[in-house]
């Protein structure tokens, strides 16, 4: 278990990352000191269950940034003021002969990809991708074993390849 003192090492070492991180979200500066502490507090609350020595850790720690931010912003209705602001940037990449893909088309395929995953696997795919989870804590909280999550969550990254193959870059 996480102590006191060595949680605050832990805010000292990666708050200055979360807040940078965070910034891409908003220019707002209260807003950003905000998120970034709910984000460390969501962290110290589930203290228990981290592995705050795993070398994902820090991307564990921004996926929760960035979860937190799009669900503030969308909670606010600025997710579309944010979409819209950041459109280009997110675009950019692609050259000029490719079409420009709209952000909503790709959401809404994305929610029909997700209506044809099972339950189970789609339980699972969440688990692991937007709350970071591991295989092995998967299982336990599915009671189910660590085979199993592995074959759930091929099965969703396999449909949602297929379903979503139309954005993909290597068409």
């Amino acid at each position: 278990m996480l102590g006191r003192k060595q949680f605050e090492e832990l805010f000292d070492q990666y708050i200055n990352d979360v807040v940078s991180f965070l910034y891409t979200y908003t220019s707002n500066q209260a807003l950003v000191q905000d998120w970034a502490q709910d984000v460390f507090l969501k962290m110290w609350q589930k203290r228990d269950s981290i592995n705050f020595d795993h070398p994902s850790f820090k991307s564990y720690l921004l996926k929760t940034a960035r979860n937190h931010a799009l669900k503030r912003l969308k909670k606010e209705n600025n997710y579309d003021n944010w979409l819209e602001e950041n459109l280009e940037k997110l675009t950019e990449k692609q050259s000029q002969d490719e079409p420009v893909v709209n952000p909503i088309d790709i959401q809404e395929a994305y929610r029909v990809a997700h209506s044809k995953i099972s339950l189970r696997a789609r339980k699972a795919y969440l688990l692991s991708r937007e709350e970071g989870l591991t295989y092995s804590e998967i299982a336990e909280v599915m009671d189910i074993s660590i085979k199993t999550v592995e074959t759930h969550i091929s099965k969703a990254l396999q449909i949602l390849r297929q379903e979503l193959r139309e954005f993909s870059q290597n068409n």
